[in-house]
């Protein structure tokens, strides 16, 4: 996946739509490239990537502990807990690559100004919770 294959904030997409595609980006993450962290970071709420960024040092926060289990992992599903026109807060549940499984509330909100005005991102990712091992 290269740059201009990145997905971009967009209006039309829904809270549900930008996890999804921030899930798959990660799911898929390529070690060589980063680019499905780099896909994740496009969505990164503005107030997010002032909080974790720049690119590299977010990078660094997914690989390590509290994220990591999320690069190339198994499966996930997403379920929302609450949402309201301002934001959305989902509750997803991950298999790790080993056959744990954590949840992980993830808390999208819409862009109010500057370029991406109008579009949903996330604000942020609560750090993991065991909700059990597969078999």
């Amino acid at each position: 996946m290269w740059a201009a294959d990145l997905l971009a904030p967009d209006p039309a997409l829904s809270p549900a739509e930008v996890v999804a595609i921030q899930l798959n980006a990660l799911q898929a993450n390529e070690a060589a490239t980063d680019t499905g962290i780099t896909q994740t970071w496009a969505f990164a709420h503005p107030d997010n990537q002032r909080m974790t960024g720049p690119l590299p040092r977010f990078a660094q926060m997914l690989k390590g502990p509290q994220y990591r289990m999320l690069l190339n992992h198994r499966s996930h599903e997403v379920a929302e807990v609450s949402r309201t026109d301002e934001e959305a807060v989902f509750a997803v549940t991950v298999t790790t690559p080993t056959g744990d499984v954590v949840g992980y509330r993830w808390i999208v909100a819409k862009v109010t100004s500057g370029a991406h005005a109008g579009a949903w991102m996330t604000t942020s990712v609560a750090p993991p919770v065991p909700v059990g091992q597969t078999i």
